[in-house]
């Protein structure tokens, strides 16, 4: 049973209730097990008991995970539950699982613990730990994690709108882990939409697949699910409430909430009972339920222990908690008073505007501090309106109260000018008041919600001295300082003001506005303590910083690093001129890095068919790709290189048109001026004896003007994985500090969480390959053929479809490398060589439409230009002896190269056996028609493996890992901005 606000006026008062309807339950019910009692006491304003003078209060969770202790978690929570447990409560509805995305905190909110999957983790285990140890049962909600739900306006029902995959990575994951853990008792589905995995049900909790089969089957859960209440207006008119009921518990619900209305329940009943004696709803479900109640009943108190005395037990008052546990008691107090110290969150200060009492006067002049809040909802039941004040108006009454008679007060007389604000706007009454006041605070409450709040705190800052014009500078950190300081404290989300820098003199956060919160902020603001807590998952403001007219400062000496202190000439890189000192460059300051470092991951610059290859790429792109050298024109060296590469990204659908030799040419479906281009700068080198002088700047400079004034580039990668020329130990990026150094001055910022992993594998010993059984099998149950792409056209259909795949699990870069990596191969379609580029397409069995590609190429062939480290993969001994005028010499080796699995989206449910089936039919091509009495082929590498769960399923056709790459290292989008 569960007990709302509804059923509470004070603690007093709900114990009795309890205690009577237990006796009740005994006595004219004859229950075999006491009633398990459940509550919502999530904490902060969420409680739905309050009475701060017999039951502690205590912060939400997402104040309690910004003070970042964990052990204090737990305490406060054990805390909790020992004084609901006192009250007769048995259950408590928590803890809140869900991870909130920062932009839609308006269902969840400060509920959460976080914004990430790691803090809601680290402190949901804690809670529910503290809450299992001080003795009750503990229900995470709300399943499968609604953190990042939206209101859809139509229905006025939360809807969840991930795919089932990506709620198994990311919304349920902290519900597996506390699973794993054994800290939940049972899980409480959201009452949300899941159009994308149920579209056909109103309520998660009506979904089978989400309950049945992902929490019980697959992560084997086998705890209570309670459902949400079903008395929900879009399930009420769509189904009825009976038929909810049957869902419900078909789903998988073991308790269905129906809350509010008798009738209701009674039809809820009914209708169980019904489906039941109809065969509607197998008597085993029902059973199953029955046994997993059955089991928490069996770890209830005795009727015995509850009342020894029986009837005289029942009409005891029982002492309160308070009383008959004082020690207890005053220990809970001290955490709560703790736990609000450390919540309160600075989230920005650069003006040193906190103490705020330093701007009080010792005069005989009283100061003025201007106090605007909103008009919300009051927390406390005892909160009565007042003829006198607005709706709501009484709910900052009390912080006034406790600003305003601070013991500061009592050496510096102030008055603290208390009134509220509307979306109506200010009146010139309070443009009158906050002229004439040394400071001024404005309180917030979801103002993404309420967006008139935005405008009136940014009239205020105008009031304070603001420039109109910087509130357009999102997230910029060149402040002007304000003529009054203007304190923003956002009362809940934390996000209210999180990213406009330029507004305000300092911003805090206190994530919920009962009075235990809003006492400890009046502590922060007249410098009792400072701000100890650090918003979940952000930076924590360190301390004082400098005042904003210095910050303008820092951003002109960053300005300045970039700057090239030394000009040397840079010129256009020509092949003919400057290849052989590009190779000597090359050769002579890479080669050190490379001694003794044969296993590790980078590429071998001594090998010579690395420059051929280079050669080739260099070659081939002279008139479409441009590169920059510092060189010595007299004696023709080389002192640094910088390449680039750029792609022309053409709008609208491709389809192929021949030229006159009948060779494929792709081309855009759109007028020609309809692109853009992207580029990369994929390596730079500057010889040892030159560095420290500003050639690696210059030769910088000189490629971002090329990309960014000469070409427009809407964006611009440091690195590129096409073509791929160095890997990570060859590159210096992450471990040799000069080069970062160097890197940062540039403008660049690499962050190696961000950094996105690739594989290159290889399959030895071809000639005993084999196809898997398990991916045998599999291909002759869905019916695939696969064959060689001879017509481009229906091809580029599938290019065009994934490109515009808005659910891929491979971002936009990885598509355009693929899309770029076919754009070339199909130019090469009409070479018949047998080392040349193949393309394998899988066909729909019955229309036979491309719903699956992958290219093919060998080391000989045109394509491994853009992979000039192919031949390092060569085992030693490989190739073949062949007689050559009365002698043996060995032949140059084989290599066989696979990459570019596309799936068609429309099949995403078989992507993985698809994208092995490719994998399989390119190997076994690669073995059939490469090995003749020339030269066998006996190695096959596979380049740009997904560094996820899919990379398992390719070492089971054979592969294992060689090396990695990095896409790249840096990402700009809107480059002329970044590099100003």
């Amino acid at each position: 049973m569960i007990l709302s606000r509804k059923n509470a006026v004070s603690v007093a008062q709900m114990s009795k209730l309890i205690k009577d309807l237990q006796y009740i339950a005994l006595t004219e019910a004859n229950y075999e097990y006491p009633i398990m009692f459940a509550i919502d006491e999530e904490g902060g304003m969420m409680n739905s008991l309050f009475d701060p003078d017999y039951l502690t209060q205590y912060p939400c969770a997402m104040a309690l995970a910004s003070t970042g202790d964990t052990e204090l978690v737990y305490e406060i929570l054990k805390a909790v539950a020992i004084e609901l447990k006192k009250i007769g409560f048995l259950i408590v509805l928590g803890p809140v699982l869900d991870v909130v995305t920062k932009l839609s905190h308006q269902l969840v909110g400060v509920r959460s613990f976080g914004t990430t999957i790691e803090d809601v983790i680290k402190y949901g285990s804690q809670c529910a730990k503290g809450l299992q140890d001080g003795g009750l049962f503990t229900v995470g909600k709300h399943f499968p994690g609604m953190g990042n739900a939206t209101v859809d306006s139509l229905l006025d029902l939360p809807m969840i709108g991930d795919s089932l995959d990506q709620i198994k990575h990311f919304n349920s994951v902290p519900f597996a882990k506390l699973i794993e853990q054994n800290l939940l008792d049972g899980v409480s589905a959201a009452g949300c939409g899941v159009p994308n995995i149920s579209p056909d049900e109103t309520h998660a909790c009506l979904s089978p697949i989400l309950l049945n089969q992902y929490l019980r089957q697959d992560l084997k859960f086998d705890g209570i699910v309670v459902s949400e209440c079903l008395e929900m207006d879009a399930l009420y008119h769509s189904l009825g409430l009976g038929q909810g009921v049957i869902l419900a518990i078909s789903a998988g619900c073991d308790l269905v909430m129906v809350c509010h209305d008798l009738n209701l329940q009674n039809e809820a009943i009914e209708s169980l009972q019904k489906a039941v004696d109809n065969g509607n709803l197998d008597e085993e479900i029902v059973s199953a339920s029955y046994l997993r109640v059955k089991r928490l009943q069996t770890q209830l108190p005795k009727w015995s222990e509850l009342f020894p005395k029986g009837e005289d037990s029942a009409k005891e008052v029982d002492k309160l908690f308070k009383y008959e546990f004082p020690d207890l008691w005053a220990k809970h107090q001290k955490l709560s008073q703790l736990a609000y110290q450390k919540s309160i969150t600075l989230v920005r200060d650069f003006n040193s505007s906190l103490p705020i009492s330093k701007f009080i006067t010792s005069t005989d002049k009283t100061d003025n501090i201007v106090l605007l809040t909103p008009l919300l909802n009051p927390v406390y039941q005892s909160q009565k309106e007042d003829p006198q004040l607005y709706t709501g108006e009484q709910v900052f009454q009390k912080f006034g109260d406790l600003l305003s008679n601070h013991s500061i007060s009592k050496l510096k007389p102030y008055k603290v000018l208390h009134t509220s604000y509307t979306a109506n706007g200010l009146t010139p009454l309070h443009e009158s008041l906050i002229e004439n006041s040394k400071v001024v605070i404005i309180l917030t409450s979801e103002a993404s919600r309420n967006m008139y709040q935005v405008g009136i705190v940014k009239y205020v800052s105008i009031l304070c001295g603001a420039n109109p014009n910087s509130f357009n500078n999102v997230g910029s950190s060149a402040y002007i300082q304000l003529t009054k300081p203007l304190i923003i404290v956002a009362t809940l989300s934390p996000y209210d003001f999180f990213y406009s820098k330029s507004i305000g003199s300092a911003y805090l956060c206190c994530y919920e506005y009962t009075d235990s919160a809003l006492e400890k902020l009046v502590g922060v603001l007249m410098g009792d303590f400072e701000a100890g807590g650090c918003i979940p998952g952000e930076k924590k403001f360190t301390g004082k910083t400098r005042k904003r007219k210095l910050d303008s400062v820092k951003i002109e000496d960053d300005k300045k690093n970039s700057i090239p202190k030394r000009r040397w000439l840079v010129d256009e890189f020509d092949l003919n001129r400057d290849w052989s000192g590009l190779v000597k460059l090359w050769k002579n300051n890479t080669m050190d890095a490379d001694v003794g470092t044969i296993n590790n991951n980078s590429i071998d610059y001594s090998n010579d068919g690395f420059y051929k290859k280079l050669y080739g790429l260099l070659v081939s792109s002279n008139k479409s790709q441009m590169h920059f050298v510092v060189r010595n024109s007299s004696l023709n060296i080389l002192y640094g290189v910088i390449l680039t590469w750029v792609v022309k990204h053409k709008e609208g659908g491709l389809q192929v048109e021949h030229d006159e030799e009948d060779e494929a040419v792709v081309k855009s479906k759109s007028p020609e001026e309809s692109h853009h281009f992207t580029g990369s700068i994929i390596y730079l080198l500057v010889d040892k004896s030159r560095r420290n002088q500003s050639i690696g700047k210059n030769l910088h400079a000189r490629a971002l003007r090329y990309l960014i004034k000469d070409l427009s580039c809407k964006q611009i990668t440091l690195g590129s994985s096409l073509p791929l020329l160095f890997f990570p130990e060859n590159s210096n990026l992450l471990q040799h500090k000069k080069v970062t150094s160097f890197i940062q001055n540039v403008g660049w910022t690499i962050k190696s969480e961000d950094l996105r992993k690739k594989f290159i594998m290889i399959l030895n010993d071809m000639e005993n390959w084999l196809v898997p059984k398990k991916i045998f099998r599999e291909l002759m149950i869905v019916g695939v053929r696969f064959d060689i792409c001879s017509d481009p056209k229906k091809l580029l259909k599938l290019i065009d479809r994934s490109m515009n795949d808005s659910e891929a699990v491979d971002n936009i870069d990885d598509r355009q490398n693929i899309k770029s990596l076919y754009l070339e191969a199909i130019k090469h379609l009409g070479n018949h060589s047998s080392y040349g580029v193949k393309i394998i397409i899988a066909l729909e069995p019955t229309n036979q439409s491309v719903i699956g590609s992958i290219i093919l190429f060998t080391n000989k062939s045109q394509l491994v230009k853009f992979f000039p480290f192919i031949d390092e993969c060569v085992d030693e001994g490989s190739g073949v002896s062949e007689e050559k005028s009365g002698s043996y010499v060995k032949s140059s080796p084989l290599i066989g190269c696979i990459i570019g699995p596309i799936i068609d989206p429309l099949y995403s449910n078989l992507t993985e056996i698809f994208k092995y089936g490719l994998i399989c039919s390119g190997i076994t091509f690669l073995k059939s028609s490469l090995t003749d009495n020339e030269v066998q082929i006996n190695q096959c590498v596979m380049i740009g493996a997904n560094n996820d769960k899919s990379i398992n399923g390719i070492k089971e056709i054979g592969f294992h890992e060689w090396k990695y790459y990095y896409n790249y290292y840096d990402k700009k989008v809107n480059p002329e901005k970044s590099f100003k």
